[in-house]
């Protein structure tokens, strides 16, 4: 049985710092939107195409969601807890019947 390989350490670095920077991204085009939206002097956005505009909102919250989403599994993935020898702790499943929990 092959051993599995550790990923290395610059790839879990690269996956934490791309999360962060689709976050940081998304929450920064939302902001520019609403401060687009109380004063359109400013004109952060550019034109003010209905559709166009509107997909970009659509996928910087996706953006968003997607960043969340990708930094949780990567800890989890990554960082989770581990038992001795570095395994990965395994839950063992409860009884579901009286008959299968153990005599004292």
């Amino acid at each position: 049985m092959k051993k599995k390989k550790a990923l290395p350490r610059w790839f879990k670095i690269l996956s934490t710092i791309v999360a962060n920077a689709a976050i940081v991204l998304a929450v920064v085009y939302l902001l520019f939107y609403i401060l687009d939206g109380f004063n359109p002097m400013l004109h952060f956005l550019g034109e003010q195409v209905f559709v166009t505009r509107y997909l970009d909102v659509i996928i910087a919250a996706l953006a968003l969601l997607l960043g969340i989403f990708f930094l949780i599994c990567t800890w989890k993935l990554f960082y989770g807890k581990k038992g001795k020898k570095g395994k990965k702790i395994k839950r063992k499943p409860r009884p579901q019947y009286e008959e299968d929990y153990p005599e004292d």
